[in-house]
């Protein structure tokens, strides 16, 4: 039988993976090839590893056991680096897909690529940028899984807010101390399509005809060879031209191309123009606040640290702001409430209630 996907050997680690993923992996990495081979490699012997029973054999993944002779080392990196190299130099594979956002594994896709196989790489938005650009593209699992449902307040549920929980904050504000650790973060909801715009006008630039046009699916090439993590799904668009239409920046349109038809695009002369004092502010304000919802924890506070990581997640830093810190924008912004000192300071959206 001859089939027209590539065959693809797809590679787990593990101990940098999470169980829930695994069925979106493979569905995604199914669209672009035929997977002969499946194998996750870790000590499923341990405790945090027992539940991987049922996935595996729901998947018919091979599992191969690594036990832990040294607290510290992990053999699993290992075994799944020699493994990778035998399949390498077997000639029966046009790429691999490793799962993983360990760091440990960007020398080996570097490798494969040098063969002239494709590697794909899957793993969560905290992977190592090395690692993501080592591969010819990089999915993150996040924009996998379903996408959250906003959460409701407890007005629009018509629940009032815990008074216990005013009282505390209210006793914690008064008297100066810090707020608790949050139990955990908010997953950062979907980037604006707007902030997609630069990188398709680099790529609009770069490829564009003497008429002034080009080609989506050109584009889209450009984007993957240059920026291998880059994904619509990413600011909430299934495909391509989903963002592309989204970001209202581009004239789209249908042109016969070859035996078929292509859609083209150019941007729009808004697009092209940069942005004014007061626009670039008010877009600020928006990516700060955006900031500020995705790092609130459970207690509705966010602690500024949390804060700019997530700013930085979404392309801004600092220094757009105008001010020397990010405390210093915050407070100017005026949209904040502030309680805590020094580097235990916590923010939230003014007239956010109490949780």
């Amino acid at each position: 039988m001859k089939y027209d996907l590539p065959p693809f050997a797809v590679l787990i680690d593990a101990d940098n993976v999470r169980l829930d993923t695994i069925s979106p992996i493979l569905e995604e990495i199914t669209r672009h090839s035929r997977v002969t081979v499946r194998r996750i490699y870790g000590d499923f012997t341990s405790q945090n590893l027992a539940a991987w029973k049922g996935k595996l054999a729901e998947h018919a993944i091979h599992p191969i056991q690594q036990y832990r002779n040294t607290t510290g080392k992990n053999a699993s990196d290992s075994a799944l680096i020699i493994d990778a190299m035998d399949l390498l130099h077997s000639r029966r594979f046009e790429g691999f897909c490793l799962v993983s956002s360990d760091s440990d594994f960007t020398r080996l896709a570097t490798r494969i690529r040098e063969d002239g196989l494709v590697v794909f790489g899957f793993g969560e938005k905290k992977a190592p940028k090395a690692f993501v650009n080592a591969c010819d593209r990089y999915i993150y699992v996040e924009n996998l899984l379903e996408a959250p449902q906003p959460e409701q307040t407890p007005e629009a549920r018509n629940e009032p807010a815990s008074e216990s929980c005013e009282k505390e904050v209210g006793k914690i504000a008064s008297s100066g101390d810090t707020l608790p650790e949050p139990e955990g973060e908010k997953p950062l909801a979907f980037r604006p399509p707007a902030m997609a715009v630069k990188i398709l006008l680099r790529a609009y630039t770069n490829v564009a005809d003497e008429q002034g046009w080009a080609m989506l699916g050109q584009m889209s090439t450009y984007i993957h060879a240059n920026y291998p993590d880059f994904d619509p799904r990413t600011h909430g668009c299934a495909k391509f031209i989903d963002l592309v239409q989204k970001t209202v920046a581009f004239e789209l349109v249908q042109r016969a191309y070859k035996n078929g038809q292509s859609y083209f695009c150019r941007p729009l002369r808004a697009a092209c123009a940069p942005l004014s004092g007061a626009e670039k502010t008010k877009q600020y304000m928006a990516s700060l606040e955006q900031a500020v919802q995705a790092a609130t924890a459970t207690n509705g506070w966010a602690p500024i640290g949390m804060i700019g990581q997530k700013l930085k997640g979404l392309g801004c830093s600092v220094k757009e702001s105008g001010y020397a810190t990010l405390t210093e924008a915050l407070t100017a912004a005026g949209r904040f409430e502030m309680t805590g000192s020094g580097a235990a300071r916590y923010f939230r959206v003014k007239g956010q209630p109490n949780r």
